[in-house]
C-alpha cells in the first residue's frame, strides 16, 4: 500500500477558541490502511483535531490539507463523507429500537422525500458490510439487545455501507472486556488489510 497517497496529510494546523489555542502547528498523516492511536490528555485537542478534519470546525489560516492525495482548501463535514472520512463516536449513535440491518443500511434509506423502504435490498448491503468485516450477526435482532461490542461491529458496518475509508473510533476499547477488545481488534486488522 505505500505507492498509494496518505489517506490524510495535514500540517500547520492550528485552532483558537476565544484566545485559547486548542492546537498549534499540529502535522499529521495516515497511510491508507494503516492503524494509530491518537492519545492524550483530556483538553489536550484530540476531538478538535477530529472535528477539523471532519469539517466541523476550520482550522487557522495556513493550515495545509490533503485527502486521499487531494489538496483542499476547506473541508466540510459533507465533502469528508464524500471522501470516506467516518467518525464513531463513544456514544455510537445508534437506534436501539431498530434492527442490525436497519442499523446499518438506514442512511441510504434517507432522502429528500418520503418512499417506500426496499428491507431486501436494506438487508443485502447490511449483510455485505458485515461480510466485509468477517463477522456474523443477527440482522433481525433489535440494537438494544446486543452487547456494546456488538453494537461498535454495527458501528462499523454502517461506515463501510457509507464507502468510509478512513474510520475515527473514539475510546472504543473504554467499556469492553479483553475478550471484545480482541474481537474488536480482529475487526480492525481486518479494515487494515483492506485499505481502510
Amino acid at each position: 500500500m505505500t505507492d498509494l497517497p496518505p489517506a490524510i496529510r495535514f500540517s500547520h494546523v492550528s485552532k483558537v477558541f476565544g484566545g485559547v489555542k486548542a492546537l498549534q502547528d499540529v502535522a499529521f498523516e495516515v497511510g491508507q490502511g494503516e492503524v494509530h492511536c491518537l492519545a492524550g490528555e483530556n483538553g489536550c485537542g484530540k476531538s478538535t483535531l477530529i472535528k477539523i478534519i471532519t469539517g466541523v470546525y476550520q482550522p487557522e489560516p495556513g493550515a495545509e490539507m490533503a485527502l486521499f492525495g487531494e489538496a483542499l482548501g476547506t473541508i466540510t463535514p459533507n465533502l469528508a463523507r464524500q471522501k470516506g472520512i467516518a467518525v464513531i463516536w463513544q456514544d455510537l449513535a445508534l437506534f436501539p429500537e431498530m434492527t442490525v440491518a436497519e442499523n446499518i443500511a438506514f442512511e441510504t434509506m434517507l432522502g429528500n422525500r418520503p418512499r417506500l423502504v426496499d428491507y431486501r435490498a436494506l438487508r443485502a448491503k447490511a449483510e455485505a458490510a458485515l461480510a466485509r468485516l468477517e463477522v456474523s450477526l443477527d440482522l433481525d435482532a433489535r440494537l438494544g439487545t446486543l452487547p456494546i461490542a456488538q453494537r461498535q461491529v454495527v458501528a462499523i458496518a454502517r461506515a463501510l455501507v457509507n464507502d468510509a475509508r478512513l474510520i475515527f473510533m473514539d475510546e472504543p476499547t473504554a467499556s469492553l472486556t479483553q475478550a471484545e477488545t480482541d474481537a474488536l481488534l480482529a475487526v480492525v486488522r481486518t479494515l487494515s488489510a483492506r485499505g481502510v
